[in-house]
């Protein structure tokens, strides 16, 4: 890195953008590793839970740098939502450097510490320090802000890039989303790293801090080329520090790759750990550890259990495993008796479901758009009260001519999933769920190679997305989730049913089978359950990792 980029560049703020899969998550890491090497105080904050690998060496036998993983699985501090202000003063005295892991946790959890830790930072940093934020589209959002919190989080993102350097702060970020950066906190860097991005928003994003840069002549290149950069490749501009646009190839780090797939898969043992010395930083945050063990569910149990028996010694000791036994088994009843219920629905209902699929069948021949047929479960399912996406709106075309192909019925609704949710990328299962169609048989891969002959669609990686002739013909910008939250009621629009809610209990906390189950009213060892988890698993929704269930980087 140090033969790559003038130590200049260093002493202002720094934004990494490209799309995911460019290497900017590598090209941040290189940059990280090259400030750790010269014993600089640096904090990174790791909204995906995916920088413990900066502890271990390449093959993981040897040792990393000793950086505090503060909360996350790999974490030697637990954190809480509470508890932003308590680490922020620890960081801003002396030189810790350390890893903020945030990943897995809800968005409002993660907005409350966001604010304290940042809003603390401003105030108490004395002395030269790096922060980095990766994914900063998390932190400093733009578009419009309903949420006051949110508004408070926005606020501080800016004010430490806009204010942060009087203070000692220089910022480092990296986010795939250009275009959902708030313009006031991209401005604010000084020093542009533009990687692959395709969509023209992003591209947009990126001339913008050309434009401001005063040169839009010599950005020219540079945007007619990030479309075809390939993985670790990189304009770099500084013209403040009199540097580029010069083209750059990044090597790969020498850390552990904890940014790889298989890395977060639970199955993945180091050998080689940097041991850090956390007496200091443990006495420091001894109350926030107080109260992530007052916070623990079994732990309050626990206290509840010995009050009682403090204030009532005689009273009878309740068999905790006899009482969920007998819950278990009024739950199972109860699903006996529905059952039975739905198999009289579905008998009564039965001719009527059989001329609607047949309806449909003659649909795919003909190519016409098909009759929703819902089962009878689906009927009686419990309903959802969340409000459904701006994209739930049904589909005015049943037929579009574009030029000599004609779309209609499946291949058009194809199209029109992935054209909605550009520039987001899917994979063919979960194509195919977003289009409301089966992946099997030939008709599916009839409509595919047609699409695909036509331009509109392209594969990278095993992922699918729309292209922006796509884009511009089918596309509708107003139906793509904005927001997690928005992502999650897609899917549960498309899924229905068991799987939604499903997704429902494990967005407000991970779980283990046996949790799950119990939410969504079934048997954990019964097919019904495996079906639903089956269903999420095919469309990478869901990761399991220790017996916990939980959501996967797909809402992130």
């Amino acid at each position: 890195m140090a033969e790559l980029l003038p130590k200049a560049i260093f002493a202002q703020h720094i934004a990494v953008l490209g799309k995911t899969g460019s290497g900017k998550s590598s090209a941040l890491r290189l940059a990280v590793e090259r400030l750790l090497d010269e014993k600089q105080p640096v904090c990174i904050i790791d909204p995906k839970g995916d920088w413990w690998g900066l502890k271990s060496s390449a093959n993981g036998k040897s040792a990393g740098y000793p950086v505090v993983i503060f909360g996350g699985e790999h974490g030697d501090v637990p954190l809480n939502p509470h508890s932003g202000s308590h680490v922020a003063e620890l960081i801003a005295s002396g030189n810790r450097p350390c890893i903020i892991d945030l990943g897995g946790w809800m968005v409002g959890d993660r907005t409350r510490f966001f604010v304290d830790f940042a809003s603390t930072l401003f105030r108490t940093t004395r002395g030269h320090r790096y922060l980095v934020i990766d994914e900063v589209h998390n932190f400093a959002p733009q578009g419009k802000v309903l949420d006051p919190d949110a508004g408070k989080m926005l606020h501080w993102a800016n004010r430490l890039a806009s204010e942060g350097r009087g203070k000692g702060l220089t910022i480092l970020s990296a986010s795939q989303r250009p275009q959902k950066v708030h313009k006031d906190f991209l401005t604010c860097a000084e020093t542009l790293i533009a990687m692959r991005v395709i969509h023209k928003l992003d591209r947009d994003a990126i001339k913008d801090w050309i434009d401001g840069a005063g040169n839009p002549a010599k950005g020219k290149e540079v945007l007619e080329t990030l479309a075809n950069a390939q993985r670790g490749q990189a304009w770099v501009w500084s013209p403040e520090a009199g540097f580029g646009p010069k083209r750059v190839t990044f090597p790969m780090f020498k850390t552990y790759d904890s940014f790889a797939a298989e890395a977060n898969s639970g199955t993945v043992s180091l050998k080689g750990w940097a041991s850090v010395d956390l007496e200091e930083v443990r006495t420091k945050l001894a109350s926030v550890v107080e109260e992530a063990k007052a916070n623990d569910p079994s732990e309050l149990k626990k206290r509840i259990r010995e009050l009682e028996r403090q204030q009532n010694p005689k009273s009878p000791v309740v068999d905790e495993k006899a009482t969920e036994r007998a819950v278990a088994s009024a739950v199972k009843e109860r699903d006996r008796h529905w059952q039975g219920e739905l198999a009289k629905l579905t008998k009564a209902h039965g001719s009527v479901v059989g001329k609607l699929q047949k309806i449909n069948q003659l649909s795919t021949l003909n190519g016409d758009a098909h009759v929703s047929v819902e089962s009878p479960r689906a009927m009686v399912a419990t309903p959802t009260h969340r409000p459904a996406p701006r994209h739930a709106a049904v589909r005015r075309e049943a037929t579009v001519d574009s030029g000599d192909v004609r779309l209609g019925g499946g291949a058009l609704r194809m199209v029109q999933a992935l054209a909605d949710r550009h520039p987001a990328k899917f994979t063919e299962a979960q194509w195919a769920t977003m289009s409301g169609l089966k992946r099997t048989g030939g008709t599916w891969s009839t409509y595919k190679s047609r699409i695909v002959q036509a331009g509109f669609v392209v594969e990278q990686g095993g992922y699918w997305t729309a292209t922006d002739e796509a884009v511009s013909q089918f596309g509708d910008a107003s139906r793509a989730p904005q927001t997690p939250e928005e992502l999650l009621t897609d899917w549960k629009q498309k899924l229905g049913g068991g799987p939604a809610r499903m997704l429902e209990a494990l967005w407000a906390e991970p779980m283990s089978r046996e949790q799950l189950a119990e939410a969504v009213n079934v048997e954990v060892t019964g097919g019904t359950f495996g079906t639903y988890l089956s269903r999420l698993r095919s469309n990478g929704l869901v990761n399991e990792s220790g017996g916990v269930l939980s959501l996967s980087d797909a809402f992130a």
